[in-house]
Parts: C-alpha cells; sequence; structure tokens
C-alpha cells in the first residue's frame, strides 16, 4: 500500500470495522461462486464518501466503480492514484474528455455508440502508457429504460450494431482496448432468480459474446485475436450486482459490480442534493 495521507475525515473505527466485514463477506462469496477461476470485484462506491472508499481501498481493495462523471473526477483527485477506477454509468460523449483526464481510468464499462468511443479516443492524453479498456453495454432485457446496444442474433450479420461498433473500436480507436461486454439486466430476473433457474440476462450475454468473438474472427482474421479481449481475445463479461452476483458469477462472469452488499444502502440522488 503507498504512503497516503488524505485531506478529509477518516471514517470512525465503527464504520471501518464494518465494511471491513461486509467486505469480507462478498470476497468470500465471489470466490466460494467463482471456483477456481480468478474474478475481478469492483466496489461501486456511488455516493459514498471518500473516506468508505479509503477504508476498503487500506483493506485491499482496488477497484471502484462510480456512476458519474464528475464525483469520479473529483474522488480521483484526493484519494490514493493506484485505484483502478471503473465507470459504470450513462457517459455522453460530451464527458469523455473530462473522464479522460483521470490518470488512473481503469475501464469504461458503459459504451455504447462509436461517437463516445471516438471522443474518448480524441481525449486520452498521448503520455498514457496502456490503453484505456472499454466494454461495450448490451440491453440484455430491451428495457427502454436500459443503455445499451441490442444483443446479436443467432445470426450474427455483419451490419449488426454491435458488430460495428466493435470493430470501430478495434480498428479505429488506438488508444481503446476493447475488453469485452457489460450489462445490466432486468431487476426483476435478479430478484426472483432461484438455485437452478438460468438467469436470462445472462445468457443472452454469453451467447452475444460468443457470437462477437466468430464474428470478429471472420471479419478481421484469426490473427487480429491479440487486438482485443484478453488472453488470445477472450472477451470478458461484466455481469451481475449485489443481489444476483453469485448467480453471474457461476454463469461465467468475469467482473461483477457490488455496491450496496459493501457500502450498505446509499442515498438517492435528490437526498445526496438536499445533504
Amino acid at each position: 500500500m503507498s504512503t497516503f495521507n488524505p485531506d478529509f475525515e477518516r471514517s470512525s473505527i465503527e464504520r471501518v470495522e464494518e465494511l471491513r466485514e461486509n467486505l469480507a463477506e462478498i470476497r468470500g462469496r465471489v470466490s466460494a461462486a467463482s471456483g477456481s477461476s480468478p474474478r475481478a470485484l469492483v466496489a461501486v462506491s456511488k455516493y459514498k464518501p471518500a473516506s468508505d472508499i479509503l477504508a476498503c481501498y487500506e483493506d485491499g481493495q482496488r477497484d471502484f466503480g462510480e456512476n458519474y462523471v464528475q464525483e469520479l473526477v473529483d474522488k480521483s483527485k484526493i484519494l490514493p492514484t493506484d485505484i483502478n477506477w471503473h465507470f459504470i454509468g450513462t457517459l455522453q460523449s460530451n464527458k469523455a474528455k473530462l473522464l479522460a483526464s483521470i490518470p488512473n481510468l481503469h475501464t469504461v464499462q458503459t459504451l455504447s455508440s462509436e461517437k463516445t468511443a471516438n471522443a474518448l479516443n480524441k481525449a486520452l492524453p498521448e503520455d498514457r502508457t496502456t490503453p484505456l479498456n472499454v466494454l461495450i453495454q448490451i440491453n440484455t432485457s430491451g428495457e427502454d429504460s436500459k443503455s445499451g446496444v441490442s444483443p446479436l442474433p443467432q445470426a450474427a450479420s455483419e451490419a449488426a450494431e454491435l458488430t460495428q461498433l466493435a470493430k470501430h473500436i478495434i480498428l479505429s480507436c488506438p488508444r481503446l482496448r476493447l475488453q469485452g461486454l457489460m450489462t445490466i439486466g432486468a431487476l426483476e430476473l435478479s430478484l426472483n432468480a432461484t438455485e437452478t433457474e438460468k438467469n436470462a440476462d445472462f445468457e443472452r450475454l454469453k451467447e452475444t459474446r460468443d457470437l462477437l468473438f466468430d464474428r470478429l474472427v471472420k471479419d478481421l482474421g484469426e490473427d487480429a485475436k491479440e487486438k482485443w479481449g484478453v488472453d488470445g481475445g477472450r472477451l470478458v463479461l461484466s455481469m451481475g450486482m449485489s443481489s444476483d452476483f453469485e448467480a453471474a458469477l457461476k454463469a461465467g462472469s468475469d467482473i461483477v459490480r457490488v455496491g450496496t452488499g459493501i457500502f450498505g444502502q446509499r442515498k438517492t440522488k435528490d437526498e445526496v442534493k438536499a445533504s
């Protein structure tokens, strides 16, 4: 852990202990559901104070997720620089430059348009030593309230929006690295999930991942597989939150995003503004 002197009030001893207990429980559940495969846990710290994030950081957590650009910018300025920040909110292209200014921005999990990809690619500093990881957000549930592009049908088309976006990132955005796909999924499926029933959103994302991989190899060639994903072109999946991350891990998710399970219930946006 790097030396760090925060310029804000630390959490109380009681709060630190609570956070560490919660984090230990979630880590244990992630490990049990993952089997032998290493999986990434992103602690979603939306609306939570920097002191809570620091307490988890000092307990070894390095990956944190934020939903709002300005909140992420503000927190990144006062917290340790070796945190891996994940942006998991809706990203508008006019906010890309502000987001790209964060030196330790690790991944944007919610990319859904060529316009935003271009804006991010252009805004990233030339002296950044590694490409910015990006995940394409897929609207697996088809809900109007959800962002993201449509999943691929069984007969994956070269002209499909997802295929075009993926190829654009790989071929035209050298400062970005297409790492994989992300979905939020339908809350109802998560709340009503059973031990034996498969989550349709998770299955749809897995199917889309496989179809997209095949399409990319067909269009770009076997030798191009090193240009996306990990381990020779494998596209990673980010799916699963506090209510369903164990089911997501058992379904094959590589990244889970847990907020309430670690930090407890958060205030609403209106409550934050009023405080």
